[in-house]
């Protein structure tokens, strides 16, 4: 819960300051992404690789596919994000009979056998769907993540990587990540 009130801490004081200060406070996130909290290291450089594969930036996709390398990722589980990437893509648009069987299949996918584990493909696709500002992702990815065990602590550390893989749009969406990890909240009770 301490990197969760740091988080928060952090996105009071942005509210309230200027430019200058809006800096400081992502040089702030920008080492609360890399702590390690709730989340291992490992798990949030996939992350941060996921939306550099779905921003389809060749230099970010280069740097974080060599980190997570670094830090013990194997191929299979950047392969797997890859995967993971390509099925966010592939999203539908406003068509509610697309979506339906768009999450059939991602609830499948999601469960078979792979390199990461289900709920940590869950917060994956949560970066990534923060940085396509989908509240119907958003809200999939952290109900699914909370019911697959992860504490919302961990899945707000997903917001500071986000923030600094996307800025301001990413940052537009701390309200609908709130609002989802209320709703988890209020049907896990």
């Amino acid at each position: 819960m301490e990197s969760t009130s740091s988080f928060l801490q952090s996105v009071r004081k942005a509210r309230s300051y200027g430019i200058g200060e809006f800096l400081e406070i992502i040089g702030e996130l920008s080492q609360e992404s890399t702590r390690k909290g709730l989340l291992g290291r490992k798990t949030k450089e996939l992350v941060t690789f996921g939306i550099a594969l779905h921003k389809q930036c060749e230099r970010c996709i280069c740097i974080h596919a060599d980190d997570a390398k670094k830090i013990g990722a194997s191929e299979n589980e950047l392969e797997q994000v890859r995967r993971i990437a390509l099925f966010m893509r592939s999203t539908p648009g406003k068509d509610e009979h697309l979506w339906k069987s768009w999450k059939r299949s991602w609830q499948q996918f999601v469960l078979t056998k792979g390199a990461i584990k289900p709920r940590n493909r869950e917060l994956i696709a949560l970066g990534i769907s923060i940085i396509m500002q989908h509240r119907k992702h958003i809200r999939l990815h952290v109900r699914a993540a909370r019911s697959l065990g992860h504490e919302p602590g961990a899945v707000v550390e997903v917001m500071p990587i986000a923030l600094l893989m996307d800025g301001a749009p990413a940052l537009s969406q701390i309200p609908s990540l709130v609002k989802a990890l209320e709703k988890a909240e209020a049907h896990d009770q």
